[in-house]
Parts: structure tokens; sequence; C-alpha cells
């Protein structure tokens, strides 16, 4: 049995918030603070191998609503309207935020890898090119 632990002490502890398991075993967690917190440091993201060693952390602006992994990639929805695609390694961002004009419910992506699937808090489901400029028609 083992327990993930963020890095860092803080008080309260940090709460987990999203969790995510990927194709390789992966786990990536996003971690929430109490309201005291710096903005900065409120929200975090972390990445553990399939055995519960810890990884990779990096801070978050925002808080994440909706979580899905790849082989290569973790997409995030945030309740500040912003669609997220990292890199699964080292959490970095793969591609700039594609903005949402509302807060995103959920996200899927599609078993070719083609599409990403972003269900907004509003009821629309929007479609989303996920290859290269050239691949997505």
């Amino acid at each position: 049995i083992r327990s993930l632990r963020p890095p860092g002490d803080s008080s309260p502890p940090a709460l987990l918030s999203h969790l995510a398991v990927g194709p390789e075993g992966q786990l990536v967690a996003q971690t929430t603070l109490g309201q005291r917190a710096c903005s900065k440091e409120r929200f975090g993201l972390h990445l553990y191998s399939v055995n519960g060693k810890h990884l990779s952390s990096v801070p978050l602006d925002g808080e994440v609503t909706a979580m899905c992994l790849t082989e290569d990639f973790v997409v995030l929805g945030t309740m500040q309207c912003g669609l997220e695609i990292r890199d699964l390694q080292r959490l970095g961002a793969a591609v700039p935020p594609v903005p949402m004009r509302v807060p995103i419910h959920s996200v899927s992506v599609t078993k070719e890898k083609s599409h990403i699937l972003v269900g907004l808090e509003d009821g629309k489901l929007i479609v989303v090119g996920a290859g290269q400029p050239a691949e997505v028609s």
C-alpha cells in the first residue's frame, strides 16, 4: 500500500482535488491548499510513478475541473475557462492554453487521439482538433 504525498509541508494538508491514471500506470494528482495560501501556490499538479514515487510538480494558475491522460499528455480543463495540454513527463505546457468562454466541466481524448472533446458548464460540447495544424482539417 502506498500513500501519495505532495512535496512540501502545508498546514492544513493539501486536498486532493483530481486524480487520473495514465495508460502506463502514471498517476497525476491536482491538489488544492486552503483559502489563505497565495494564489500562485494554491493549486498544484503532481506526477507519480505507478509505484507512488513522486516524479514532478508544477504550480497551477487556476483550479482544475477536468483531467484526462494519454500516453504523452495531460489534458486539463479549468474553472478559468482554459483548456491546457501539458507534457506528461515534465508537466510543462506543450502548447499555449486554448481559451473557452465558460468553465470546462469535462475533457476526453478520442481513441485515435485526433480530437479532444470538451464539455462546458453551459452544456455545450466543443470538439478541438488535437493534431499538428497541417493535420487538423
